[in-house]
This record gives C-alpha cells, sequence and structure tokens, in this order.
C-alpha cells in the first residue's frame, strides 16, 4: 500500500498561517462592495507593494547571510579534509 507524506511544506504552513490570520477577522464575509473595493485597492496600493518589496528584501538579505556563512563553514570543512 502506498503512502504519500502528508507533512506540509513551508510554503503550505505559511498559506495555512496567513488563512488564519484571515479567519479571526469577525468581520470578512460580511463587507459591503464598497469596503471590499476599498481593501481592495489598499492591498494593491503601492504603500502595499512597497511594504511587501521590503520584507522580501529583508529576507533576501538574511538569506544571502546565511549562504555566506554555509559557504564559509564548507571551505573550512573541504581544508580540514585536505590536510
Amino acid at each position: 500500500m502506498n503512502q504519500t507524506d502528508s507533512t506540509p511544506t513551508p510554503e503550505t504552513l505559511e498559506i495555512w498561517r496567513a488563512l488564519d490570520e484571515v479567519d479571526q477577522d469577525p468581520c470578512i464575509g460580511r463587507l459591503t462592495k464598497e469596503e471590499k473595493d476599498i481593501l481592495f485597492d489598499e492591498f494593491f496600493s503601492k504603500e502595499a507593494k512597497m511594504a511587501r518589496l521590503q520584507r522580501i528584501r529583508e529576507r533576501k538579505q538574511a538569506l544571502e547571510e546565511k549562504l555566506a556563512s554555509l559557504l564559509t563553514m564548507e571551505k573550512q570543512l573541504v581544508e580540514s579534509l585536505q590536510e
């Protein structure tokens, strides 16, 4: 019998986390069309896009720092094996 791994990926967990955050808002589903339009415009506003870009850049910087650290560790291990 084949069993698939049902462990959620980090991407899936992030989606679930975002959906949980939305579900915590008691007014979801009770918005008027005007309120929905305003929220939609705010979500795709220049400020929202700039904030997202900043978060992405911060994450990229953290990943680059981690990569640099891993490269240093790799280099040290290779050097120690060659001694």
